[in-house]
């Protein structure tokens, strides 16, 4: 299991980072959605999905398809 935020930009986009990459969310020009743990990308922006009814996983599925399709 492994720490990740999912965050929401100002154009709409979600993004799910880990890491070093995840040290300084949110911008100014973004919002937390979802923030725990979870083992892979997927899970993270369905734990999001849940959290916010504004991240629509269908959506999503096209941005990540390869991500979201492996389970």
């Amino acid at each position: 299991m492994t720490n990740w935020k999912v965050g929401a930009l100002i154009n709409g986009a979600i993004e799910a980072v880990t890491g070093p990459a995840a040290q300084d969310r949110p911008g100014a020009h973004e919002w937390m959605v979802w923030q725990g743990t979870a083992a892979d990308k997927a899970e993270a922006l369905q734990c999001a999905e849940k959290a916010d009814p504004r991240v629509d996983l269908e959506w999503m599925r096209i941005r990540y398809e390869r991500d979201l399709n492996n389970r």
